[in-house]
């Protein structure tokens, strides 16, 4: 069992994201697809981790039954199914219509648990895998893509916001160097003229200049404003606890089984010694 604790974001402030939310990201498909595809060390070798999560799946009861019965022909048959493709990438919007990692994905429910504390505001994320090292692994990676899961909500909208000032600031200045251009020119071109009409045009072309020069100013200044809240808006997660590999065994509970089949035992033998001393009074009452 492999835990962290995730520092809460400020609940009051209504373009944050609710702790209480982390839940439902990181088992959100997306999430998990992500996940997926990092790579765990296990014994000197790497593998994906949706690969390791598949090899050593618990099945259900369920499809236990499924598969000793109804599927029964295809364990006889010479038809494996595929091996799970995790090295080729899929958009967000496709991943639902791969049914296949539906249960590889629902596996995920077994390993990974996040409680929250609405006192203190802290998240715990837990992690259990029949590895204790692929356990703290897994929740370094999962700590991981959550906090740029946070990161890139909370900071969408002022990263929208530096992204059209950008362009903005872009296309002013092209305009400024333009009417700069045009300005200086004309200005070589008409250094001995004193007609009307070129010192309006020379008017014109100064007023397009100082208004380009004006527009540019202004957004080079809002630009910087602009990502100054940017890195503003960015949150800090804080690990309290960081991943810890525990090598004391969680599951199954050997003292709990055993005791409880100690019990099982010594009540069946009494109910039985109870059920032949009966039976032997009663033939004697015969």
């Amino acid at each position: 069992m492999s835990g962290l604790n995730l520092g809460s974001i400020n609940s009051g402030d209504q373009s944050s994201l609710s702790p209480q939310l982390y839940q439902e990201i990181v088992y959100s498909y997306p999430f998990l697809w992500k996940l997926s595809r990092q790579e765990v060390e296990l014994g000197g070798k790497k593998i994906r981790l949706g690969e390791y999560v598949e090899e050593n799946r618990r099945p259900s009861m369920t499809s236990l039954v499924k598969k000793y019965t109804i599927g029964l022909p295809s364990l006889f048959s010479q038809n494996q199914a595929a091996p799970i493709d995790l090295e080729t990438e899929i958009p967000d919007s496709l991943i639902f219509s791969r049914r296949e990692l539906v249960p590889l994905f629902n596996e995920y429910r077994k390993i990974i648990s996040l409680e929250n504390d609405p006192k203190t505001g802290v998240i715990t994320l837990q992690t259990e895998t029949l590895s204790p090292e692929i356990s703290a692994q897994v929740a370094v990676y999962v700590y991981n893509i959550l906090s740029e899961y946070v990161i890139e909500f909370k900071t969408e909208k002022a990263k929208h916001n530096v992204e059209f000032i950008e362009s903005q600031f872009q296309k002013a200045q092209n305009k400024f160097v333009e009417t700069q251009n045009k300005l200086s020119s004309f200005r070589d071109r008409n250094q001995n003229l004193n007609f009307s009409t070129a010192r309006a045009q020379e008017e014109r072309l100064q007023a397009e200049f100082t208004l380009a020069s004006n527009l540019y100013t202004n957004l080079a200044v809002q630009l910087d404003q602009a990502r100054i809240k940017y890195q503003e808006d960015i949150p800090q997660l804080t690990i309290i606890n960081p991943p810890v590999v525990s090598y004391q065994t969680s599951k199954p509970n050997i003292p709990l089984i055993m005791a409880v089949s100690i019990f099982m035992g010594i009540l069946l033998g009494a109910t039985w010694v109870l059920i032949l001393y009966l039976k032997m009074y009663l033939l004697k009452g015969e």
